[in-house]
């Protein structure tokens, strides 16, 4: 309920609604083909101001309490959340009958989410390590929470990690292992990447993080601490609910339950894009150089999901008088040994049924 402020769009001068989103001078059409056309939306003057128009159903991001995560605040609703009442129930009915997702290339919420992932993303490698590293350690350092992801070519303890993805609230960096090698990671106590991945003051988030610490611990003698792996984060959440939760799910899954429907479908379109590009076989795609944009825009989009995720389920579970945020974190700190600890070497997408039992968490 409230009365929402009508504008009108400096491009077109059409009158639109200011909505609970990124504030803009311009409609979302306006706004849409400008950041398709490359054009930066920094300089927008406010819109003028032409009314007010009373909304009957409340925008699903106001009206919510805030999580605030070392700076990364989030309303924490999910896509399927809607306003109390009947005008929630004619909008649930509305989005079965309407079951398209919205199109990657076109809609204004997905093309500010390609936008923020081209902005905030910096590819950290031999050309430029020395100007970029330290602001990149000096921004994870700063941040309580981060997130890490690994790709590499079938990587295992024994397959090439080529690229670690860490970010922080607003900032993604890409660290080319395959370039930088051990350099990438610094001595232990020169505070560099491996004293931070190791560290027990950064929050580290994480999605399956067996096979990433299995890697990184064989290949780098990186050790991580304080893990807290969202999949198993994601099981807690829904076990809070009551719900039996046998195997543990996939990251489509998990983002598809937790997250908008605009990012939802970034991160599908992107994971189909990327796929396209494998090979039958073994796939070299992580080792190639430079970059695409879609191998660069999905390797952001990993560690940017991990601290939404995060945030979204941090909100679910804030009355959490049962510990299971510390069950999460305390089933983590055993998954980050799991496979690094086996004695045989485990091969990446060779999981035994044993490894894909979600853990009871007691």
């Amino acid at each position: 309920m409230g009365n929402k402020p009508r504008l009108a769009c400096i491009a077109c001068g059409a009158a639109f609604k200011r909505s609970s989103g990124p504030k803009s001078a311009r409609c979302k059409t306006c706004r849409a083909k400008a950041l398709a056309a490359g054009e930066s939306l920094d300089d927008d003057v406010e819109a003028t101001l032409i009314g007010f128009k009373r909304d009957d159903v409340a925008d699903a991001s106001e009206g919510t309490n805030a999580i605030d995560v070392g700076g990364v605040s989030e309303g924490g609703v999910s896509k399927n959340t809607s306003g109390g009442g009947g005008g929630g129930k004619r909008r649930k009915k509305k989005a079965k009958k309407g079951s398209s997702k919205p199109s990657v290339q076109s809609d204004p919420i997905c093309l500010e989410i390609l936008d923020e992932l081209d902005r905030t993303c910096v590819i950290i490698d031999r050309t430029n390590a020395a100007e970029k590293m330290d602001k990149c350690l000096e921004t994870l350092r700063a941040a309580p929470v981060i997130a890490v992801d690994c790709e590499g070519v079938m990587m295992s303890r024994t397959g090439p990690v080529t690229v670690v993805q860490c970010a922080a609230k607003d900032a993604i960096f890409l660290i080319d292992v395959q370039d930088l090698g051990r350099d990438a990671f610094g001595s232990r106590g020169s505070n560099g990447l491996l004293d931070l991945l190791e560290s027990k003051e950064q929050l580290k988030l994480m999605f399956d993080c067996r096979m990433d610490s299995d890697a990184l611990f064989h290949q780098f003698d990186v050790r991580l601490g304080n893990v807290m792996d969202v999949q198993l984060l994601d099981i807690a959440a829904r076990r809070s609910l009551g719900k039996m939760i046998e195997r543990v799910p996939g990251i489509a899954k998990v983002t598809d339950s937790h997250l908008t429907s605009a990012e939802t479908a970034v991160a599908e379109d992107l994971k189909v894009r990327v796929k396209k590009l494998y090979s039958k076989d073994e796939s070299d795609l992580w080792a190639l150089r430079p970059f695409t944009d879609d191998v660069r825009r999905y390797a952001a989009l990993d560690v940017w999901v991990l601290i939404k995720l995060y945030v979204k389920i941090s909100f679910d579970l804030r009355d959490d008088k049962d510990g299971w945020v510390d069950r999460a974190r305390n089933a983590s700190a055993k998954r980050v040994l799991e496979f690094r600890e086996l004695e045989v070497a485990m091969q990446q997408g060779v999981f035994a049924e044993e490894n894909t039992v979600a853990p009871s968490f007691w």
